[in-house]
C-alpha cells in the first residue's frame, strides 16, 4: 500500500507581505496641506490668533506635528496661508468674460450683489475681524488682503471703462468711480448691517437694495443726455 506524500509547500509560513504606503503623490500632500489651512482657517476665525495653538490645530486636523511642520515652518506661516486663502475667496473674480457685454446697470448689480453676499457670511466677517485684530502684528497680511480689495476694484474699474467707451455714462476717472462705487453700494451698507447684528439677509432683500443703490450712483455719473428716467 502506498502512502500518500504530504504536501510540504503548504505546511511553509507564507511571507509577511508588508504593503508600504510611501510617500504621499503631490496631490496628496496638497489635499493635506489644503486641509491643514481648513482647519487653522476654522480656529482661527472662531477664537484668535493667540488662542490657538499648533498641538490644537494637528490634534483637530488629526495629523502629526510632523506632518504639520513638513508644511509649515511656524504658526505665523499657517495664519498667512489662511489669510491669503480668505481674501483669495472673497474677492475672486465675481463675472466671467461673457458677463462684460451687459448694460453697466445689470453688471454693477451683479457684481455689487456677489460682493454683499461674500461680504455678509459669516467666514468673512470673521476674517475682517480677525485681520483688523492682528493687523499690527502682521502688517504684511493686512496689505495683501487690502490689495486683493484694490485687485477687485480694478476689476470694477474696467466695467466702467468700457461704460464709458460706449457712451453709457460720462467720462471720468474709472478708479475713482470703482473706489466710490465699493463705498456706497457694497462696503458702507454692509458694515451698517453687521454692525446692527442682523446680516442675515435674503438674495431679495439684497437685490432690491443694490437695485436701488446702482440706480443712485449710475445717476450721478450721467449727463443730461446720458441720464435714464
Amino acid at each position: 500500500m502506498s502512502v500518500a506524500k504530504s504536501s510540504t509547500k503548504s505546511n511553509k509560513p507564507k511571507p509577511n507581505r508588508t504593503v508600504r504606503s510611501g510617500r504621499p503623490t503631490k496631490e496628496q500632500a496638497e489635499q493635506i496641506t489644503a486641509h491643514i489651512v481648513d482647519v487653522a482657517m476654522q480656529l482661527f476665525l472662531e477664537s484668535s490668533f493667540e488662542a490657538v495653538s499648533i498641538d490644537h490645530i494637528a490634534a483637530t486636523a488629526r495629523i502629526s506635528k510632523q506632518t504639520f511642520y513638513a508644511r509649515f515652518a511656524s504658526k505665523e506661516a499657517v495664519y498667512a496661508a489662511v489669510i491669503r486663502k480668505g481674501t483669495d475667496d472673497l474677492f475672486r473674480p465675481v463675472l466671467s468674460e461673457s458677463n462684460r457685454e451687459e448694460s453697466i446697470e445689470t453688471i454693477l448689480v451683479q457684481i455689487g450683489l456677489e460682493l454683499s453676499k461674500r461680504a455678509l457670511a459669516p467666514a468673512a466677517i470673521a476674517l475682517d475681524r480677525l485681520v483688523g485684530s492682528e493687523a499690527r502684528q502682521f502688517p504684511e497680511l493686512a496689505r495683501v488682503y487690502l490689495e486683493n480689495a484694490v485687485h477687485a476694484r480694478s476689476m470694477i474699474a474696467s466695467m466702467f471703462t468700457n461704460a464709458m467707451r460706449d457712451g453709457q455714462i460720462r467720462s471720468g476717472d474709472a478708479t475713482y468711480l470703482a473706489e466710490q462705487f465699493g463705498y456706497a453700494v457694497v462696503d458702507g451698507p454692509n458694515r451698517a448691517v453687521v454692525l446692527s447684528g442682523k446680516t442675515a439677509r435674503t438674495e431679495k432683500e439684497l437685490r432690491e437694495r443694490i437695485t436701488r443703490a446702482v440706480a443712485l450712483f449710475l445717476d450721478g455719473c450721467r449727463d443730461g443726455v446720458t441720464r435714464r428716467d
